[in-house]
Formats: C-alpha cells, structure tokens, sequence
C-alpha cells in the first residue's frame, strides 16, 4: 500500500471517529430533551394510557372506564381513541368514581373517571370520549348508573 492510501485509509478512520462521537453526543442531548418530568405525585395521576380505555395510575392499577368501549388494537380508530386519551389524562391528576363493582375479571378498576381542565372546568372522560367519537356507549351490568348520562 502506498503512502497516499495510507494517509487517506487514517484521514477516513478519523473523520469515522469524530462522526461517530457526535453522533453519540446529540442523540444521548436529544433524548435528554424529550424527556418531561411528571410533577403529578397524587395516587390518582395517571402514569400511562394503555389504550383509549383504560389507563395505569401511579399506584400501578390499571383502571377500565366504565359504560364505553373503544376500539381494540386491530382495529380501525385505536391509535386515534389511545392518543385521544393520553392527551387528555397521561401524566395529570384524575378523580375516580366506582359504580357497583370495584374490579373487573382482569382485577382493574372500574371507575367513571373525571378531570380537571385547564380553566378548572371538569371534564367527565367517559362521556368525552363518546362525545368526541372515540368510544360508544357499552353497558356492563351492573355497573350502568351513569351510561345515560354518557350517551346524552
């Protein structure tokens, strides 16, 4: 191998170096930058949105709205009804209302659930997510005291 090859072969290896190296550095910065800091600390602060109904709280319970259904994960409108409700209740305080049972066959809670918004307003998600097209109304007897009142 030639001088000149050699040289080209270090200059490569060099600039391979410092590309990686910057590579590291802004992708490690952008990944720092998107991370949000949850400042909900009360047990009822939803941790994560599982799908468009039903969520994690902070506590590590799983909570299953009541008096709606939301379209599973084949099929059309789960992206849309699971983004709907992150934007609504992820990483906020939410206020929870049993009905007649406390759980369902899979031990998450079953609760109408309540929100604040912003101008301190409270929103009633269930009814929301029906009322934005998200959800339908589903009747799971006997937890239906208020499914009227979502569907009005």
């Amino acid at each position: 191998m030639n001088k000149k090859a050699k040289i080209l072969i270090i200059y490569l290896s060099i600039l391979a170096i410092i590309g990686i190296t910057l590579f590291i550095l802004v992708f490690k910065n952008e990944n720092s930058i998107k991370v949000e800091e949850n400042t909900c600390i009360s047990d009822n602060c939803v941790s994560r949105v599982i799908d468009g109904d039903t969520f994690m709280l902070r506590t590590g319970e799983y909570v299953r709205l009541i008096c709606i259904n939301t379209p599973e994960r084949t099929d059309a409108g789960y992206f849309e009804a699971t983004k709907f409700l992150q934007q609504l209740i992820e990483n906020k305080e939410v206020r929870l209302e049993k009905d007649i049972s406390e759980t369902d066959k899979y031990n998450r809670l079953l609760r109408y659930v309540y929100i604040n918004d912003s101008s301190g307003k409270e929103i009633f998600v269930n009814r929301e997510l029906v009322q934005q097209g998200f959800a339908v109304i589903w009747r799971y007897p006997p937890d239906v005291k208020r499914c009227d009142e979502i569907a009005a």
